[in-house]
């Protein structure tokens, strides 16, 4: 892999992790937060192709997200974030 492209994908990958370490109440960022986390914890063929291709086991990210403790939902964040599922839920409803 060239150079650059390693840095590209790592900065994805690092940039999905601060954002599910978010605990500010801005909906955009909430939306982001859950965005990561869902797209890192459900084993998303993506993310693992990203991990492969710069030699991360996927569990090492997953593991971390788990750890913090600031990738939990907080007070604040819980409605919009129930909103979100709800949303999601729908549009695989239709998607069936």
């Amino acid at each position: 892999m060239i150079k650059g492209e390693e840095g590209f994908i790592t900065a994805i990958l690092t940039q999905a992790v601060e954002d599910a370490r978010y605990i500010g109440s801005n909906k955009y960022m909430i939306k982001q937060k859950f965005e990561s986390i869902t797209w890192i914890m459900s084993n998303d063929p993506q993310f693992n192709y990203y991990c492969k291709l710069i030699n991360i086991e996927p569990s090492y990210i997953q593991n971390k997200i788990k750890k913090y403790k600031d990738t939990r939902f907080t007070k604040e964040q819980k409605p919009i974030v129930q909103m979100l599922e709800r949303k999601n839920n729908e549009q695989r409803r239709i998607r069936i």
